[in-house]
């Protein structure tokens, strides 16, 4: 198996403020076309989310049938409460989706 270079990947922190528990690194999924998050999975260490991520993301390739800037997109954050923190602060669900919708464009260009 191959190793997986996490230095390139990004992590989405959470607001000013907020901790990261641990080492704890979380994979969850933003619903490009339905402007959603959905769970996901947690890991202990980030090459490990990173390789899941990536996983995900070959998956989705294969499954979705979309142009590449609507299929669905694995992230990373170190926010363990992130999917209830969206739907309590305004704020930072359009912050995190702006650099979402940022990142699914920049995907769409790259294929």
């Amino acid at each position: 198996m191959s190793k997986v270079k996490a230095s390139k990947v990004k992590v989405h922190h959470g607001p000013d403020g907020t901790a990261a528990t641990g080492d704890q690194v979380h994979v969850y999924i933003f619903d490009v076309f339905h402007r959603t998050f959905l769970p996901g999975r947690s890991f202990d260490s980030l090459e490990r989310a990173a390789q899941f991520m990536r996983h995900e993301q070959e998956r989705i390739y294969t499954e979705q049938e979309a142009v590449p800037e609507l299929f669905d997109l694995p992230f990373l954050s170190d926010d363990p409460d992130l999917l209830a923190r969206v739907e309590r602060e305004a704020e930072y669900k359009d912050r995190l989706m702006r650099d979402l919708d940022s990142d699914a464009r920049a995907r769409a260009k790259g294929r």
